[in-house]
């Protein structure tokens, strides 16, 4: 019997690919089934196998599973099975996979033939009776990323207009380099569908949003979408190669799409689709990415170890700040400190790995980590024994946990507090102490990191105004930690200081902070990036 294993004809059909596990390639057997959650994919196919561009990179010698929808013309779903036989990465870094069917029958192959015969006919019959058709050419830059085209697509040759593709061809990235490849820069419609068109444009017209820093309302709504987010480190992320959460990006506070990415769409991530300075998750989906993290720990080096710690303790007292009276979760956070120092003490690099320095955006859970790292640096390199430096390190976590008793609209105001504004923030000293005071897993003498670290030597801190030697070493530490991370991350209201500049305020306000204890503070951050 007649086979054609050659690719025959490009179309696009809903699709779903799934690898095969080792033990289970010697099973497996095309069929005919129901499936769900099938996505349209645009193919190339043959009786002999398929070829497609994915988001994900597939290797040599990969079994995949190939669900897909055949309309002939009633629809039947088939699953067949096929070997990779090569992985093509294309220069807009998507991945174009050749397969070739294995452990196919005659009959499952003949549907797929008759398929092929089927699309090509209908490719000759549509451009036929479309012959004398008033048609109407868009430039492929009037679509638009993430909607269906809502019409039939036909497109220009030597020889005139040929019908392309029927209506419901996603618009992405993958449809884009399709075009190109082809040389398509402007495909055709029908002119009767021009009103379409418009409807289409109207109703997906992008208007890029502008954070502005004097509208209140455009404050409220920066503040309301940022609780929906989580940043994230991209040299993590490249850790994992294959995502199946999505990703986001911040620019000037505004949240946009970076990459979209599911279960049922995995992304393979890399330098040039991680282009951006600020990557985020959506904070449902932090425990898929606690999952990804835990998964690639093993296989790490001690330096991309610490990044995973860092990451795993921005995740810890994100969720602890949720809910503070949470006994779980503050003995998790007692374990992060742990760590932390544990991983300090081990290199002495690491401090500068668990640091971030943030022009992103003020996240309380990543100021105190971040506040925590310097704190036990400083701990360290004042010679204190390990036990005070657990101590020290576990009242510097937690030094904020107080804010968690505050109104966000005062914790994530724009521009100076009123002052009753401004008195109800300082309560958070004395709210974190009556939190802390909830947990015994937490020792007393953590608390004047807590009480403490809003106080100066000069007497004119907060809540209590003590001065010189009555403010206990924890709160002089947590104090010059604290005010450094909150010059040099990025607010609404005003842009962050670099760090040479931040330690030039610190200059200027001798008479504020311990000299000692400044001196060892400048040693560590003379490496941090």
């Amino acid at each position: 019997m007649f086979k054609r294993e050659y690719f025959r004809i490009d179309t696009f059909i809903p699709l779903k690919v799934n690898v095969v596990p080792p033990h289970m390639r010697d099973s497996v057997a095309a069929r005919v089934e129901d499936f769900s959650d099938l996505k349209p994919c645009i193919v190339n196919i043959s009786g002999g196998g398929i070829s497609f561009k994915s988001t994900k990179e597939y290797s040599k010698g990969d079994i995949l599973e190939i669900i897909m929808a055949l309309h002939l013309p009633s629809t039947i779903t088939i699953c067949a099975y096929g070997e990779v036989i090569s992985v093509k990465k294309t220069k807009n870094n998507h991945y174009q996979t050749f397969i070739k069917f294995i452990n196919i029958s005659d009959k499952i192959r003949d549907k797929i033939v008759n398929f092929v015969f089927q699309m090509e006919r209908e490719i000759i019959k549509n451009t036929q009776i479309n012959f004398n058709t008033k048609f109407t050419d868009i430039p492929l830059n009037k679509l638009i990323d993430g909607t269906l085209f809502p019409f039939e697509i036909f497109i220009r040759d030597e020889e005139g207009i040929k019908y392309l593709f029927a209506e419901g061809l996603p618009c992405d990235s993958i449809a884009r380099e399709f075009f190109e490849e082809k040389g398509i820069s402007r495909i055709y419609i029908k002119a009767d569908k021009l009103s379409s068109l418009d409807d289409y444009v109207e109703k997906n017209r992008i208007k890029r949003k502008v954070f502005d820093r004097d509208d209140i309302v455009s404050f409220k709504e920066y503040s309301f979408n940022k609780k929906s987010y989580h940043p994230v480190d991209k040299t993590v992320l490249l850790q994992m190669r294959d995502i199946d959460f999505s990703l986001f990006t911040a620019n000037d506070f505004v949240y946009d799409p970076l990459i979209d990415a599911s279960p049922e769409k995995i992304v393979t991530v890399d330098e040039n689709n991680l282009n951006a300075k600020h990557i985020l998750i959506k904070k449902s989906d932090m425990p898929v990415y606690q999952k990804k993290l835990h998964a690639i720990f093993s296989a790490s080096d001690n330096l991309k170890k610490a990044r995973i710690l860092k990451e795993n303790a921005s995740i810890a007292m994100s969720e602890l700040f949720a809910s503070p009276e949470d006994k779980k979760k503050m003995q998790a956070a007692v374990a992060i400190a742990n760590q932390i120092i544990d991983c300090i003490m081990e290199n002495d690099d690491s401090v500068y790995i668990l640091f971030s320095l943030n022009s992103g955006d003020y996240y309380t859970h990543i100021h105190s980590v971040n506040v925590a790292v310097l704190s036990i640096g400083v701990g360290i390199a004042l010679g204190l024994k390990r036990d005070n430096i657990e101590k020290l390190g576990i009242g510097a976590l937690l030094h904020d946990i107080g804010h968690s008793a505050i109104s966000e609209d005062i914790v994530n105001k724009q521009g100076r507090l009123g002052m009753r504004e401004f008195e109800i923030f300082k309560t958070h000293v004395r709210e974190g102490l009556r939190i802390l005071q909830m947990h015994e897993v937490i020792p007393e003498e953590s608390y004047p990191a807590v009480l403490f670290h809003h106080e100066k030597l000069s007497g004119k801190g907060y809540p209590y105004g003590v001065s010189g030697d009555k403010i206990p070493l924890f709160g002089k530490i947590t104090a010059i930690a604290d005010a450094y991370d909150l010059l040099t991350t990025n607010r609404p209201y005003r842009a962050n200081m670099t760090p040479f500049h931040a330690l030039t305020v610190f200059a200027k306000e001798t008479n504020n902070y311990d000299p000692e204890i400044l001196k060892a503070f400048i040693k560590i951050l003379a490496k941090v990036k």
